[in-house]
This record gives structure tokens, C-alpha cells and sequence, in this order.
């Protein structure tokens, strides 16, 4: 250990300067990232970040199917139609995947399912628009489930994460600071305010639209770190077919939401 003794006029500059610096560069959900601060947490609503490991004939998925969202498995949006996002581990095409929207009651209002193309990456799972399904209430809690189908016929075989989201009306506080800002700002307000699918959602379409933007690479890594998702943060946005649209459930929520 070295020992260096500084005038501590200079050691407060260099201290200050220091600081400012990593405010003025970082992008972080503080608030998300810690279960005891949040306001959802105190719920107590269960859930499951991290599935466990996938098999493709004898090899093991260094990557379990992991969804984007913070550790307490709850997110906030302002979004009628929010996006909700989730590591795919390489997957082969004979197995699938299935993501499910259930209301307070436990009653499914929307279900979507894809074939893999055998390609592991972040795959966005939008609610459609247009009237095709109602928008999420403002005050509501809504439970999602998202899984890897091993075996139609015993779902307890599935390898699955599952969580929670609220939709939110936004403060006029935050109506205001959002005002004439770019989308990277938009999502940094996001962050702070907790508004986790939003903050994701912009920096996803952001991430798509610009691949090659160091600006927006750096950002969408800081968030993920924020949640301490750091193994994702490389993970590439990927698209699998959808042969389902929308349908309703038929026996899923007996495995999973066992749990």
C-alpha cells in the first residue's frame, strides 16, 4: 500500500472532482436496484428473474433464460402497451417459447408464441395496440410469465421466469423534465423515476435503430448494470417468428404459478 499525504485543500478538489465526474457520466437505477427501497417490494409479490439451465442435446446453456427486469422482479410503466424483454438461451426450433399476461384475478388477457431459429439473444415481447387486447390499467398489478415450452405435454418441465408490472400515471414533476429532451435523456428520467419499462423500451429501439452508436451501447450497458444484469449487457436484440398471435391459455398457469 502506498502512502501519500496531500494537502487537504487538494484532496477535497481532487474528491469533488472525482464525483462530478461519475454523476455527471453514469446512468443507473439506484432505486430498482435495491428490493428495500422500492415501493412495489413492500407487495411482497413473488417471482423468478433467472430460470434454470437449458439443454440442446448434451450441451448446457452457459446462460440461463433471464428476463430484463429488476431484482425484485417488479417494474413500473407508464405504458399502456409496454414491451417485455428476456435473454433467450440458444434454443432449437423443436422446442417453444410462450409468454403470458395474466390480470390481478389471475385471469390470462394475453399469450403470445414463437419458434426459436436456434439464434440466443434479447427477444422484445410487445402487447399490441389497436385494440386487440385492453391496455393496462393504471393502478394495476399485472403478473407475466415467460417460458421455454420443453415438453407441451407436462409444463412442469418448463423452463420459465415470471414477474410483475404496474402501470403508473406520471407525475407532472416528470411530465415536465421529459419536455423537448432526446430519447437517451428520456430514458435517463425514466431511470430515475423508477419507470423501468420505459427506460428499457427506449434504449432497446434505440439500440435496434443505431447498432453502431457508442452513446446508446454505453447507456443500455449502465442500465443493465444497474440491476446487476451485467452478463446481458453484450447480448444482441433478436427476432423469433410468432406462429400464435394471441389465444387463450390452455393449462399453463397450472405449472408455473404452482410455484
Amino acid at each position: 500500500m502506498f502512502r501519500v499525504i496531500f494537502n487537504r485543500k487538494i484532496i477535497a478538489a481532487i474528491c469533488l472532482t472525482s464525483l462530478l465526474t461519475i454523476f455527471s457520466n453514469s446512468f443507473t437505477m439506484p432505486i430498482l436496484a435495491n428490493d428495500s427501497n422500492s415501493g412495489e417490494s413492500a407487495e411482497g409479490l413473488p417471482g423468478r428473474r433467472v430460470g434454470g439451465g437449458t439443454r440442446s442435446g448434451t450441451l448446457v446453456a452457459a446462460k440461463p433464460v433471464t428476463a430484463l427486469v429488476p431484482e425484485n422482479n417488479q417494474g413500473l410503466t407508464t405504458l399502456e402497451n409496454p414491451t417485455f424483454y428476456f435473454y433467450v438461451p440458444t434454443t432449437p426450433n423443436s422446442q417453444m417459447l410462450e409468454f403470458v399476461l395474466n390480470d390481478e384475478d389471475g385471469n390470462t388477457i394475453y399469450e403470445k408464441k414463437f419458434t426459436p431459429n436456434g439464434n440466443s439473444g434479447v427477444l422484445g415481447v410487445e402487447l399490441p395496440g389497436n385494440g386487440e387486447i385492453q391496455p393496462l390499467e393504471i393502478g394495476k398489478n399485472y403478473r407475466w410469465y415467460f417460458a421455454i415450452v420443453n415438453d407441451p405435454k407436462d409444463r412442469s418441465a418448463d423452463n420459465y421466469v415470471n414477474g410483475w408490472i404496474k402501470r403508473v400515471q406520471p407525475s407532472p414533476d416528470i411530465v415536465t423534465k421529459l419536455k423537448d429532451l432526446g430519447a437517451l435523456e428520456r430514458a435517463g428520467v425514466y431511470a430515475d423515476n423508477q419507470l423501468w419499462y420505459d427506460a428499457i423500451a427506449i434504449l432497446a429501439q434505440l439500440r435496434r435503430s443505431h447498432p453502431n452508436d457508442s452513446a446508446v451501447e454505453a447507456k443500455w450497458k449502465q442500465l443493465l448494470q444497474s440491476v446487476k444484469l451485467d452478463n446481458i449487457t453484450q447480448e444482441p436484440l433478436i427476432e423469433y417468428q410468432a406462429f400464435v398471435q394471441q389465444s387463450a391459455v390452455s393449462g399453463y398457469v397450472s405449472g408455473p404459478q404452482s410455484q
